[in-house]
């Protein structure tokens, strides 16, 4: 009841200030640009999830709540926002997904993919670990046509034997099914964290941010002029003040960071 009174008198007067404990979620948190109403509403998505009011949450009340059934893919996953490996994800760990695998680009996705199923950490996936790929992101029903090795043999370019990074690219482009699930997983994780709405607001601050970012470099750092409607925007708080920031979102990117490597 309690729950239920927080969460309606909250949507009327601004509710109470969510606070993040750890460094990690308030950088998310930032990175993000999250306003005070977006934590509140992720605060109740968390608490409707954790139903024994514990704190926190097991991977099968995330993944049932999500409508996915565990596999060692949602595992990994999961592990991805289990920080400090405990098993369970507190609410900072919970915020903290956002900035992961609820930013990641396609080809995040399909570096997320190809990196936990490259177990020797080779660079490249041989044909048994490309099966088990296939089979496990699509829940041991795999959607491929034909036989593996045949699939190796048609995208493996260098004829070594092996689907390098770039090659695995390209069977997403040609059999784009294969993956389906993982950017399926994407999408409802953002549908039950900040809603397609929420999401596509950010998206497009951060496309916004980097415009703004590369005409001060252009310009010598000088800011580009406001808009009527950003002047106006702020005068009256119709517009988020805060700013999203375009190279911590590109930091927790696995794309990202494998170019930096190289």
């Amino acid at each position: 009841l309690s729950r239920m009174w927080r969460g309606t008198f909250g949507r009327f007067v601004g509710g109470e200030k969510v606070v993040l404990d750890t460094a990690d979620a308030r950088e998310a948190a930032e990175a993000l640009a999250l306003t005070d109403n977006q934590l509140r509403t992720l605060k109740r998505k968390f608490e409707t999830i954790d139903i024994d009011n514990s704190g926190s949450i097991d991977s099968d009340e995330f993944f049932e709540m999500l409508g996915e059934k565990r596999s060692p893919f949602t595992d990994a996953l999961f592990a991805l926002i289990d920080a400090d490996g405990s098993g369970t994800i507190d609410f900072d760990e919970y915020v903290r997904v956002l900035i992961s695998y609820c930013m990641y680009t396609k080809e995040d996705i399909l570096k997320f993919c190809f990196d936990f199923f490259d177990v020797d950490k080779s660079g490249t996936i041989d044909e048994k670990e490309f099966i088990e790929l296939c089979k496990t992101v699509n829940n041991a029903a795999p959607m491929f046509p034909g036989n593996f090795a045949n699939a190796i043999e048609m995208f493996d370019v260098n004829d070594d034997g092996l689907i390098d990074f770039g090659e695995f690219i390209e069977i997403d482009r040609r059999f784009p099914l294969v993956l389906f699930p993982a950017f399926r997983l994407q999408s409802v994780m953002q549908k039950n964290t900040l809603g397609e709405n929420g999401w596509k607001r950010i998206n497009e601050a951060v496309v916004k941010q980097q415009q703004r970012n590369d005409y001060m470099e252009l310009h010598g750092g000088k800011e580009p002029p406001e808009s009527m409607y950003e002047k106006y925007g702020k005068m009256f708080g119709l517009v988020n003040k805060k700013k999203v920031h375009v190279d911590k979102i590109m930091a927790a990117r696995p794309a990202a960071a494998a170019k930096m490597g190289d």
